[in-house]
């Protein structure tokens, strides 16, 4: 190499190293800039309980954190769709987020093969918000102290036990159709429009059986308007140490709700880790914890709280655990 060539190489290399570097540090004032103008967060859930009161604690937070309002609008209906799709087709800029849940993301991909977004594809997760633990429970009448004794009796007598449940993705729904398919246990099972509806419905004692939210059903269950069957998380939990995990009771239902952040798939990465620490922040901080998730049954288990790399590993895992959800329940796809 000539002296020319070896200056035109040293000269194209550091102009190379120049370009990446001005790259870099744009990337990085953006991401300090960020934000200069109201973010809007799309909330595919209705107004209250734990799909919504946590999306606005957390939006106080970043408005405070950041500077700029960060504004929560619900669009809920068609099972999270409407508002899951908006998200997934804003523009990638970091000014529209969306908080949303598993049933949105990973069940709607699974099985809704005709869905209009693809979650892995035109979103990208931020930091997951918290767990959502679900408890199976029962009136005071029915004839069974547990779950156990509940799937003796419908093996018995199918269908004789009726079961709230509310659209055809929910912990109750997957319960009586894995119980059915599975186990040759049949509930009676009743549709309605929500949970809530579904809560209602037993409190009033149209029906017998119904999943909901640990924290509101925990406030019925110590009341004494209903008593706890099983708990869907990995173990007991050290409020309810004599309530069974489902799978004790032979009901392999690894299913339970969870919330998170995520943006349109090509946000810019310096954006999404800036929202992922700062929303890392106040998961952290014990009032915020308690005045935001816990009072609405959410828990922070891991990956609460975690960066985005481990959320998206997490969820690849969690839709490989739901298509074998899916086959050994007999859930149905919904083609329409």
């Amino acid at each position: 190499m000539n002296t020319r060539t070896r200056i035109e190489a040293c000269a194209g290399a550091m102009f190379a190293g120049i370009a990446v570097s001005t790259l870099i540090a744009s990337g990085v004032v953006h991401a300090q800039a960020y934000p200069t103008k109201a973010v809007r967060i799309i909330v595919p859930h209705p107004v209250g309980g734990p799909g919504d009161i946590p999306p606005r604690g957390f939006a106080q937070g970043l408005s405070q954190a950041l500077g700029q309002p960060f504004v929560v609008e619900n669009r809920d209906g068609a099972d999270g769709i409407i508002g899951a799709d908006a998200c997934a087709k804003a523009a990638p800029d970091g000014y529209t987020l969306c908080s949303t849940s598993n049933g949105t993301t990973i069940v709607n991909s699974v099985v809704r093969p005709k869905l209009s977004y693809d979650p892995f594809r035109d979103l990208v997760g931020i930091v997951q918000t918290g767990t959502l633990y679900s408890m199976i429970i029962a009136r005071p009448e029915v004839p069974a102290n547990g779950m156990i004794e509940l799937l003796a009796l419908l093996r018995a007598k199918p269908e004789s036990i009726t079961l709230g449940t509310y659209g055809a993705i929910n912990m109750a729904a997957m319960v009586g159709q894995f119980t059915k398919s599975r186990l040759g246990a049949a509930f009676y099972p009743v549709p309605y429009k929500s949970a809530s509806q579904a809560l209602n419905a037993a409190l009033a004692g149209d029906v017998q059986v119904v999943g909901f939210a640990l924290g509101a059903a925990a406030i019925h269950v110590k009341a004494g308007k209903m008593k706890p069957l099983a708990i869907n998380s990995e173990k007991r939990l050290p409020a309810f140490p004599n309530v069974p995990t489902l799978k004790e009771t032979g009901i392999d239902v690894n299913y339970r709700s969870w919330f998170a952040f995520f943006a349109p798939a090509a946000t810019p990465r310096e954006i999404v880790r800036r929202i992922n620490v700062e929303t890392a922040k106040m998961i952290a901080d014990p009032q915020f914890k308690t005045k935001f998730l816990t009072s609405q049954g959410l828990e922070t288990d891991f990956p609460t709280g975690a960066s985005p790399e481990e959320f998206a590993k997490f969820l690849q895992e969690e839709r490989e655990d739901f298509i074998r959800l899916v086959k050994l329940a007999n859930i149905p796809i919904q083609n329409d």
